[in-house]
């Protein structure tokens, strides 16, 4: 599968990529972070603590591996621990806490929108259960964040044209 087309990016937008393959696969890492990606008003990601949208990452690569190298579902509403994985911040965006990084290894999102500063994404996963791809990865690196109930889907990316370093073990990427 191919990166969507349809994503909404910005001139101005700053990114950085993480991906970490350790020898003990409790200490893998995937981070993302994407500031000022395009104005956007809060109603953009959807109902995440109702339960109504669903959100997914994808990180794709220009080489012939399957592809997404690798897709994360996070779901809307749900319990992580005692407490609800999503919350409305005070800021006009959600937060989504999983400590333990159940189903994907996803253990924290951090979604900020406004129509002055646009988005504001912060992704964290780590450990056993987040899948880790061979690393490697062959430029342009695209990840993606869609938020969206299967009809009405909202994208957001970051292409990295470099990669340093890349190797087996650690892929980083920083844009611009």
């Amino acid at each position: 599968m191919a990166p969507r087309g349809d994503c909404s990016a910005s001139a101005s937008q700053t990114s950085m990529l993480v991906l970490r393959d350790a020898a003990n696969d409790h200490k893998d890492v995937l981070r993302w972070k994407l500031s000022r990606g395009g104005n956007v008003s809060i109603g953009a990601f959807g109902d995440l603590v109702g339960g109504s949208t669903g959100m997914r990452v994808c990180v794709y690569d220009a080489s012939a591996a399957t592809q997404p190298l690798v897709g994360l579902v996070v779901p809307a509403a749900g319990t992580c621990g005692k407490k609800p994985c999503w919350k409305a911040t005070r800021s006009g965006g959600y937060r989504y806490k999983n400590r333990a990084g159940t189903a994907t290894g996803v253990t924290g999102v951090k979604l900020r929108g406004s129509e002055a500063g646009g988005v504001q994404v912060v992704v964290k996963c780590r450990g056993a259960n987040l899948p880790m791809p061979a690393l490697g990865a062959t430029p342009p690196v695209v990840v993606q964040l869609v938020t969206g109930d299967g009809i009405g889907e909202t994208c957001w990316q970051a292409v990295f044209a470099s990669v340093l370093p890349n190797d087996a073990t650690v892929v980083k990427a920083h844009q611009p």
